[in-house]
């Protein structure tokens, strides 16, 4: 048997910071928790997240700190505009 071509070395290991990568996904849903109005109710916010594509485990572990992030964007929005 001969080993197969490689065209690309493989990196061992998380493309990017868990702390980084935990932050960029809560953004994201937050994001999406905003467009679709939902993000003040839990379970409209689960539904709607694991509609988009994410991954169960992520929603589950996140769907808080989204609904915070969300709404904290809003309120930023808010004041800024108010000023």
């Amino acid at each position: 048997m001969h080993k197969p071509v490689s065209l690309f070395k493989f990196i061992d290991g998380p493309l990017m910071a868990q702390e980084q990568r935990r932050a960029d996904v809560v953004q994201r849903m937050a994001k999406d928790l905003i467009e679709t109005d939902t993000y003040r109710c839990e379970r409209d916010a689960i539904r709607i997240l694991i509609y988009r594509g994410y991954p169960t485990y992520d929603v589950m572990a996140l769907v808080g700190y989204a609904q915070q992030e969300a709404e904290e964007q809003l309120n930023a929005a808010e004041m800024s505009r108010a000023s």
